[in-house]
């Protein structure tokens, strides 16, 4: 929470999930959700306004359309086709998201677009306060995520988690010892091809009250030589994942 102390402006509430939780076959597990904030000074006129975010002085059903009907807002439209937020001004303008578009990307190669891709999937974080830089999240991790961790994955049929980025695998592995244990090297790479083994970093675990498939994948926002593709990084595995986020649901 205090992280957000050098922003102005009122309180930006915690992100619980984007995507449809109750409908998902894949849920992306990161770190935490960056703040909403505008620079006045940006060079770039669209980095000036921030995001229309919910904050601690709107109404609990604004938030809730918010948080439950990002993609396909019924009160107001939060981001529209593109992927360019709402900005407090009221218009949607700015840089395509680049992190929802890459969800999109992976979902869809894992699922098809038969539906919109945001039906199919869920996109959580370890914390849930918004930060800057990832500013606060290790200080937070074991926390927050002891607390909801859980009991937002118990929500989701989702088959499939992908865990990305070191801060997710780190508290997962910690969350879970005898899967750190059994396991040591899920998400460690090669650090020349940047690569993880496929036999530590694709696995079966009970998550959320359920057996699930979880796997590794670098954050669509890591370095080269970082693997940032499902099928890149997975492809003799690929069917597996693919097979496992279409279960889900099923009896």
């Amino acid at each position: 929470m205090h992280s957000q102390d050098q922003y102005e402006g009122p309180f930006q509430v915690p992100e619980a999930w984007a995507g449809k939780l109750e409908t998902a076959k894949v849920v992306f597990l990161s770190s935490n959700p960056a703040i909403s904030a505008g620079v006045p000074d940006a060079p770039a006129p669209y980095k000036r306004l921030a995001e229309m975010y919910p904050t601690a002085d709107w109404e609990d059903e604004r938030v809730a359309d918010f948080m439950l009907n990002r993609f396909d807002g019924q009160q107001e439209k939060w981001v529209n086709e593109k992927l360019q937020h709402l900005k407090v001004d009221g218009e949607s303008r700015g840089r395509v998201e680049g992190y929802w578009s890459w969800v999109k990307q992976q979902t869809e190669a894992l699922v098809g677009s038969d539906r919109p891709w945001y039906e199919h999937v869920a996109m959580t974080e370890i914390v849930h306060c918004k930060s800057g830089s990832e500013d606060g999240v290790k200080q937070a991790a074991d926390h927050c995520s002891s607390m909801h961790m859980d009991r937002i994955l118990t929500a989701t049929p989702a088959n499939l988690i992908i865990v990305v980025g070191i801060q997710a695998r780190d508290r997962l592995l910690r969350a879970y010892p005898e899967v750190a244990l059994q396991f040591p090297r899920f998400g460690q790479d090669d650090k020349t091809t940047g690569r993880v083994d496929p036999s530590q970093s694709v696995i079966e675990m009970n998550l959320g009250g359920k057996p699930r498939t979880v796997c590794y994948l670098w954050h669509n926002s890591a370095h080269p030589p970082k693997v940032k593709d499902m099928a890149a990084m997975y492809p003799e595995d690929f069917p597996r994942l693919q097979a496992a986020a279409m279960a889900s649901g099923a009896a």
